[in-house]
């Protein structure tokens, strides 16, 4: 999939990672927890937002969603194969030429 393969190479920074790490599950926990408290669910969407910029920040480029806002479900997607060890590691070779 070329979104994941994008999505990647745009985390490579081992702190971008973490904070996505973080970010990611905060992000989306706010849709199940504004059910029950509404502030605090809509708090957590910019406290996520807030990490995964700080991440992108620490690694020197722009989150995908910027451009794409669409591109911010690809986050859960990658999570779970970065997690289960599926994901595609991006090729250190690229980044010499």
């Amino acid at each position: 999939m070329k979104s994941l393969t994008l999505y990647d190479e745009h985390h490579k920074h081992p702190v971008n990672r973490a904070l996505h790490m973080i970010a990611i599950p905060v992000g989306f926990s706010s849709v199940v927890v504004v059910w029950w408290h509404p502030i605090l669910g809509l708090l957590l969407i910019p406290a996520a937002l807030g990490l995964a910029t700080l991440g992108h920040a620490i690694e020197g480029n722009q989150p995908a969603f910027m451009k794409n806002p669409a591109a911010i479900f690809v986050a859960p997607v990658w999570l779970f194969k970065f997690l289960t060890g599926k994901a595609r590691k991006a090729d250190p070779a690229a980044d010499t030429q």
